[in-house]
């Protein structure tokens, strides 16, 4: 594996990110500076020295912001790595497979920045011979992305265009008819440009078929450009996809300034400027909008300002049965914040006791009480983590445990298992081994990790014995989270004032150094740390990120673009990437389940994603939420509050009408 082979190189490999025909491109960093690269491996077998030889050649000719430049060569024992900009966009296909389209703002900056890359390589009279949403790969701005043309492999330079001993390796559905005779041209390009822009405008290719098929229509088959794409783009997309070379753009530039013509006269040639604001995303596919029918409800007092739901693991007493199909269930109980209490209730009796009816006003209430057990704690409430031993509960000034019951606890608070400074942030590990605590120093901006074992932990557990030193003057203190992401490394998070790159993952001692440097473009900054103190990495998200939350992918954040409040993002840590989903909502809650995520709006709608970011289907309730959680397997928790009442609703998903496969 390329990872063992780079063991002692410069370079340490943080994941897989793509495969193609001759290698494959790993997600890397450089041990030193903690730069990202993508470390392009081609092995000997599949891609011979003087095919390598020849695209380091054409790489190393080329240096413009919208091409994936070579930065380095690394010899391994099997083959060789080129060393690549990163790009944690992913590539413009993946982007095009999401639901919801690309707005044609964001398709015509696209295609611009492709452009833009084109004038600078065939200036140097480099055909790149292979343009599709493959080979364009993304940079993640706070307004969109840029677009970055790689993979030139079978690019020509201007000594080889009239030679045909290559035949027409390319790919048929964005080939320009002399492409399928062995010739090429420079704009050979631009025709390629023009059937991208017409899949990104119409949602599809202008032909179809098999490889014989596409070249018979890419040489004899007209163009229909169907009434979905504004007529004002028809003559362009006419002129790009001429069958004749002659009859095409004469050039990468001539199709940028018309692209910028067409853009100013319909009045939008801002969209094309890279620093303007754009719409990012067409709304999706129409969603199937259920009206909510929760199984069971629950009258409330007071609004719930948190919800979270933990199945039982106790074996003091034998699990209850499911009586449809006889499968043992372990109990589930909800936990649910009011204000300064924190109520515990077995779902087992909320099932047993509940039969929720209409009212007359068309919301739901209870027909009889439910019981509950309440603990007051005197302060505010700031978080609960539900694990193994039971339910953590971090107030202000100190940390409870409410036990994991075989039965109902009882109506006391337990004594704090650690007490500390107002305004400190608690982080539960997710298994329950270990929690870290930062405290803060407002005056000199100093912020003291420590990290303690919990109660039922082995007392060989290995954690830093002394506090760790982490400056915070580069951070806003009121935006600080702490994020346990897996039994070994926890993430801080905090809006910054960053370098605005967004791509830099330095060493500890470069993650040191980067405090005290001045920037002036805000966003997310997320430092990992092990639970020995050691920082393994940091780096600036080149977004406008709201609160990050966990995922169960331990390397998984998720949160909303406040930039673009109807986009949730993804954000891998390992490797890095950044996923834009967008979404009918403006989600303000968000959860995470094995199967994929719920997201809510205090307005009552709810929608569920699969594990990919697919929209699954969309339920309305008509009251606003206030909390929302989820109870394995498949029972989703919502707290509703209209002054004076509320409800609290118990919701099977597997009888929702939602496309979710649990």
């Amino acid at each position: 594996m390329l990872g063992t082979e780079l063991r002692h190189s410069k370079y340490r490999i943080l994941g897989l990110v793509g495969q193609g025909q001759f290698g494959r491109v790993f997600c890397a960093v450089h041990r030193q500076t903690g730069k990202l690269v993508a470390l392009k491996s081609l092995e000997r077998e599949r891609f011979p020295t003087h095919k390598f030889l020849r695209e380091l050649r054409i790489l190393l000719s080329l240096q413009h912001p919208n091409i994936v430049t070579c930065q380095a060569l690394e010899q391994t024992t099997t083959g060789r790595c080129l060393v690549m900009d990163y790009c944690e966009g992913g590539t413009l296909r993946s982007l095009m497979l999401e639901d919801a389209r690309l707005s044609l703002p964001q398709s015509l900056k696209l295609v611009a920045d492709i452009l833009e890359g084109l004038v600078h390589a065939h200036k140097r009279e480099v055909v790149h011979c292979d343009i599709k949403p493959e080979n364009i790969l993304l940079n993640v701005t706070a307004t969109g992305w840029t677009a970055r043309i790689s993979d030139f492999g079978i690019a020509r330079i201007s000594q080889e265009l009239n030679n045909q001993d290559s035949g027409n390796t390319g790919s048929p559905a964005y080939m320009a008819p002399e492409r399928f005779y062995g010739q090429y041209s420079l704009t050979s390009d631009l025709y390629s440009v023009g059937i991208l822009l017409f899949e990104l405008l119409a949602g599809y290719r202008p032909f179809s078929g098999t490889p014989t098929e596409l070249m018979s229509a890419h040489l004899n088959q007209p163009v229909k450009i169907p009434e979905a794409i504004p007529e004002i783009w028809h003559p362009f997309l006419v002129t790009a996809l001429q069958k004749l070379s002659a009859r095409r753009f004469r050039s990468a530039n001539e199709m940028l300034s018309a692209l910028r013509s067409i853009a100013n006269a319909e009045g939008s040639g801002s969209w094309l400027d890279r620093s303007i604001h754009l719409p990012l995303l067409q709304p999706a596919p129409s969603l199937s909008i259920s009206p909510v029918r929760p199984q069971h409800t629950e009258r409330l007092t007071r609004p719930m300002t948190a919800l979270a739901a933990m199945q039982s693991v106790s074996k003091a007493s034998l699990p209850p049965t499911n009586r449809s199909n006889g499968e043992a269930l372990s109990p589930i109980y909800l936990y649910r914040v009011d204000k300064q209490s924190v109520i515990v209730q077995p779902f087992e009796r909320f099932r047993e006791n509940s039969e929720a009816v209409p009212s007359s006003q068309g919301s739901l209430r209870s027909s009889s009480p439910k019981e509950a057990h309440r603990s007051s704690y005197g302060t505010a409430i700031e978080t609960i983590f539900p694990r193994p031993q039971g339910c953590f509960v971090v107030t202000q000034r100190s940390l409870h445990l409410i036990p994991q019951p075989a039965e109902p606890p009882p109506d006391e608070i337990s004594p704090p298992i650690l007490e500390f400074e107002q305004g400190s942030l608690v982080a539960i590990e997710p298994s329950g081994r270990w929690m870290a605590l930062l405290t803060m120093d407002a005056e000199a901006k100093i912020g003291t990790l420590t990290f303690h074992p919990l109660p039922g932990v082995s007392s060989r557990l290995s954690l830093t014995p002394f506090p760790i030193q982490i400056p915070l003057k580069r951070y806003h203190a009121s935006s600080l989270q702490l994020l346990p992401l897996n039994r070994s490394h926890v993430a801080i998070v905090a809006e910054a004032l960053t370098n605005g790159q967004g791509r830099s993952f330095p060493s500890a001692a470069q993650a040191k150094d980067s405090e005290a440097k001045d920037s002036d473009t805000p966003g997310k900054f997320v430092k990992v740390l092990t639970r020995r103190g050691q920082v393994v990495g940091a780096l600036d998200l080149p977004v406008n990120a709201g609160q990050l939350a966990l995922t169960a992918n331990p390397y998984r954040l998720m949160t909303v673009d406040r930039q673009n409040p109807k986009t949730v993002l993804l954000v891998d840590l390992k490797p890095y990437r950044i996923l834009r989903i967008g979404v009918d909502i403006q989600p303000t809650h968000l959860i995470a389940t094995s199967w994929g995520y719920i997201l809510a709006n205090p307005e009552g709608a709810i929608v569920a994603l699969d594990r990919e970011g697919r929209q699954s289907g969309q339920l309305q309730t008509d009251l606003p939420i206030t909390a929302i959680a989820f109870g394995a397997p498949h029972t989703l928790f919502v707290a509703t509050w209209q002054e004076p009442q509320g409800n609290l609703h118990a919701i099977d998903l597997q009888k929702a009408d939602l496309e979710l496969l649990f």
